[in-house]
């Protein structure tokens, strides 16, 4: 039986958009905290991986140097593309290096 109370503080934006894609998948806001806390209890921790922030700097840091290594002028479009693609989560680093490398090396 469930009766405990959970408040917690986050962003409207955050809760706002969470409600609607956890709606599209038929699920609420508290069940998907449920689910989450059942989780916590099953993996004895956290049950996904957390990221040091840091090493993500780095790792775009280090993209850029690849690219202005190889010319030193602005980086094309698709190198661009490449860098927002993995800013956003949606491509691992090394996907982006390789997808960087071979621009590059197709130019020549």
């Amino acid at each position: 039986m469930k009766n405990e109370v959970i408040h917690a503080r986050i962003s409207e934006d955050i809760k706002k958009e969470s409600e609607i894609i956890l709606n599209n998948i038929g699920m609420t806001l508290s069940q998907s905290i449920d689910l989450f806390l059942r989780q916590v209890v099953l993996k004895r921790g956290i049950p996904f991986e957390l990221n040091d922030i840091s090493n993500e700097k780095d790792d775009i840091e280090e993209l850029a140097y690849i690219i202005n290594s190889v010319d030193g002028n602005e980086p094309p479009v698709e190198a661009k593309k490449l860098i927002h693609l993995y800013s956003l989560g949606y491509i691992d680093y090394e996907t982006a290096k390789y997808g960087i490398m071979r621009l590059f090396a197709n130019d020549r």
